[in-house]
């Protein structure tokens, strides 16, 4: 199954653009093919989330919803360095999505049931000196016969000189919490490179932030915070995964954690 992709909110072709074979037959959790074995006409498909300029192994949540007309009968989502097929990042699933692998065919996330209103997954950005990466989606609402999406996003990576020196990123360090999975507490230890006001928040997988761990100015060096569920507000956080991000600055580092009760 080749396609011509269409840029992203266009309904004209691509004069120019290279053919990717999406895994449309499978990933369906009762056979429902995405696109584009079936459908016609435009869909009203969008993808949000997606970061005009990524930072290096940031975590960013992507939502998948329609706007108009039927459910999302299914959909796949992946990515891929500028126009080449070297795959670029990778996904982490959340509300409503799951992952699919084939060999031989584009590998990334998909809607986890047939018929959802939409659809929440997590793209961790790749490597420094990855470049542009592209997402791809292909999407079909309602019937065998209804209306297909297809999109084509891009998301350059950041510039570095500015407050994103090499020095600079080579000790921001943030490490895995542990113990991993816990209850009920943590530790989290990070590096910062330069004296500065700090941000380390947690978020949920939809991307709502649930607490801030840390918010002050901190001398350069190594710093450790405590995730207590036992603490105000953090008792009632139920099992499951969790995200922590560090931010100082313009740069940014983000992790993944687990409760378990």
């Amino acid at each position: 199954m080749k396609y011509f992709l269409l840029i992203f909110l266009s309904v004209s072709l691509l004069t120019a653009s290279p053919t990717y074979t999406a895994y449309s037959g499978a990933p369906g959790s009762k056979g429902t093919c995405s696109t584009p074995c079936h459908g016609s006409s435009s869909g009203t498909i969008t993808l949000s989330g997606i970061p005009t300029t990524y930072t290096p192994g940031t975590v960013y949540t992507i939502t998948v919803k329609y706007s108009s007309g039927s459910t999302i009968s299914n959909y796949n989502c992946s990515t891929r360095k500028g126009a080449t097929n070297v795959v670029a990042g990778t996904f982490t699933a959340g509300t409503n999505s799951a992952l699919y692998s084939s060999s031989g065919y584009e590998n990334g996330v998909r809607a986890s049931a047939n018929n959802v209103t939409s659809s929440v997954f997590q793209w961790t950005a790749p490597a420094k000196g990855a470049g542009s990466v592209t997402f791809y989606l292909a999407g079909l609402q309602g019937s065998k016969s209804g209306a297909t999406t297809k999109l084509t996003v891009s998301s350059s990576e950041i510039a570095t000189g500015v407050k994103e020196t090499v020095s600079e990123l080579s000790t921001f360090q943030l490490e895995q919490n542990f113990p991993n999975p816990f209850n009920p507490s943590t530790l989290i230890r990070y590096t910062i490179p330069v004296s500065g006001t700090v941000e380390l928040k947690v978020i949920d997988v939809i991307g709502n932030e649930l607490f801030t761990l840390v918010n002050e100015y901190q001398e350069q060096g190594t710093h450790t915070a405590v995730m207590d569920l036992m603490a105000s507000r953090k008792s009632s956080l139920p099992s499951g995964i969790y995200f922590y991000s560090l931010r100082m600055n313009d740069i940014v580092q983000t992790k993944r954690m687990v409760v378990l009760k």
